[in-house]
């Protein structure tokens, strides 16, 4: 350990390296790092931009993806390009195809579960040619935006198989149509209002019980706000043909509409002005325009009908008519037959709606039980059923109720807790009967008797009447002709002679006519000159000339 009192020897040069250490430290911060420091903050700024410019990353499953390929095909959002494909692969089960697209930042916020995605191709529908630009720049998948409505954001999607037939941008209400059967309709048939397209079917689907078809139909601004609680929809699609009583009646809305089916709505005064209606409100889909404008009526009384001729030409649905005017319609009618008396009947079941007509006097009009002593009285009074012709081109029937005064009586009666309608046969079963009636007495006539006579009677004209006649001509011909020919040549010389004594100017008798006339002539003239004379010289007939 050393003394501290003795002086510290230093090894030569000890204090150049303290102040060679000092000055090291002090310069240790070299102008050589600024070019990688300014290269890692631009790095870091480029890095920067490029993350916060980059927009959201989704996956969206295909059962196909024809056309699309990966960094060729883009996602379009009104024919702007959003995206573009990134990548394209199978599932992990092969039954789907997930397409791997990246979108642009401004689409990070309409990424909601509404959000759709389709791929466009080339295609020809019933309404238009769509994705013909596809030919040339192939196919893409087409978006319809939907804002996230919790503020999140979702990056899978199950894709389109078809493209959506109405977009969420635009304005108009959602309808439910319930019908028998879907019909000819199908996805995009057009919705019409007075034939202006007002909207389109979005989708057909099975009612939950199954015996009904669902029909959404969308109908876009300003036509929704024409839908009240009493419009009525009906089916135009195809041709609506009909041969009826009232002839032959064509109904179609448009050549789209008769190609892939079509939907027409209306408001009728019949039914009231209704109220606005609320989106997704259901309604009844009729078969067509007629079946639409039907009023329906809440009373109904049924009665049995017997005939016992033949009701080929009528229809379930066939009108009953009172004088020309419908009150009901037929509802079935089917054959009875007794084993024991082989007679055959044919139970009609007829339908008839109070509310179409008036009967003053009638206690209680919304009871739905006949009142018996009215109807006894209408019997008592001739009211009858009959078949009668409603078309002759078709050879359709309708039942006519009328009354006739001079029909057989009948009693009121009641058959399984139904009145029964007395009925009277049908003017073609009168025709039937009256055209026998004279066949019947055309066949009582006795012809071969009729026939026997006159051939009896051609015999005697020939072989007696006709020679006399002869006979008698040949007379006639002999004694009267030449006394009838000396008549006519005597005839014709006395005609000559009145000619040529009084036509012929060379005649006697036409130069003393002419002498005559002169005559009269000279003493006219003289007449005359008299007369100038008196009524000059008036008093000459006393002194004279």
């Amino acid at each position: 350990m050393p003394n501290p009192e003795e002086p510290v020897v230093r090894p030569p040069g000890e204090a150049y390296v303290k102040e060679a250490v000092w000055s090291a430290k002090k310069r240790r911060f070299s102008t050589v790092w600024i070019v990688p420091i300014v290269a890692l903050l631009i790095g870091a700024l480029l890095i920067y931009k490029s993350i916060s410019q980059k927009g959201p990353t989704v996956q969206i499953s295909f059962k196909s993806a024809e056309g699309i390929i990966p960094g060729k095909s883009v996602v379009k959002y009104k024919d702007i390009k959003v995206g573009k494909v990134t990548d394209v692969r199978f599932s992990e089960d092969l039954k789907s195809v997930i397409v791997t697209a990246e979108l642009n930042k401004e689409m990070r916020h309409y990424l909601g579960k509404k959000t759709r995605f389709w791929i466009v191709n080339a295609r020809l529908t019933a309404q238009s040619v769509e994705g013909l630009d596809t030919l040339l720049s192939g196919a893409y998948i087409g978006m319809d935006p939907h804002p996230s409505e919790s503020g999140g954001k979702t990056l899978r999607f199950k894709g389109l198989e078809e493209p959506p037939v109405i977009l969420d941008d635009l304005q108009g209400e959602l309808f439910i149509l319930e019908a028998a059967d879907k019909g000819s309709l199908q996805i995009g048939s057009p919705v019409y209002y007075k034939k202006l397209e007002a909207g389109k079917v979005t989708s057909t689907r099975l009612s939950k019980d199954g015996n009904r078809v669902l029909i959404n139909v969308f109908v876009r601004s300003p036509y929704d706000k024409l839908v009240r609680s009493t419009t009525r929809f009906w089916d135009s699609s195809g041709i609506d043909a009909t041969i009826g009583p009232d002839g032959v009646e064509i109904r179609t809305a448009s050549l789209t509409a008769i190609l892939s089916g079509g939907i027409c709505f209306g408001n009728f005064p019949v039914f009231g002005e209704g109220k606005p209606v609320e989106s997704k409100h259901h309604f009844v889909l009729f078969k067509n325009l007629k079946e639409a404008k039907k009023i329906s009526y809440s009373r109904e009384l049924y009665f049995w009908v017997y005939f016992d001729g033949s009701v080929r030409g009528l229809k379930e649905g066939a009108p009953v008519e009172f004088r020309g005017v419908k009150i009901g319609e037929v509802v079935s009618f089917f054959l009875v037959g007794d084993a024991q008396s082989a007679d055959f009947r044919i139970p009609i079941l007829i339908k008839i709606e109070p509310e179409r007509f008036t009967i003053t006097g009638e206690k209680d009009r919304k009871s739905s039980q006949v009142d018996a002593k009215i109807f006894k009285t209408l019997i008592d009074k001739g009211l009858r059923a009959q078949l009668q012709s409603a078309n002759l081109l078709t050879g359709s029937l309708l039942i006519e109720l009328d009354f006739h005064p001079d029909a057989p009586p009948a009693q009121l009666k009641k058959e399984n807790g139904l009145y029964v309608f007395p009925s009277i046969p049908g003017t073609i079963e009168s025709l039937k009967s009256d055209a026998q009636k004279i066949l019947d007495r055309i066949s009582s006539i006795p012809f071969e008797e009729i026939g026997g006579r006159i051939n009896s009677l051609l015999k005697q004209l020939d072989d007696e009447t006709l020679p006399q006649l002869n006979h008698s001509m040949r007379q006639l011909n002999g004694n009267l002709l030449p006394s009838f020919t000396k008549l006519i040549e005597e005839s014709d010389q006395t005609v000559e002679e009145m000619r040529k004594n009084y036509l012929d100017t060379n005649a006697e008798i036409h130069k003393k006519m002419l002498k005559l006339l002169d005559e009269i002539t000279r003493t006219s003239q003289s007449v005359k000159n008299l007369t100038d004379y008196l009524n000059r010289h008036p008093e000459s007939l006393i002194r004279g000339r």
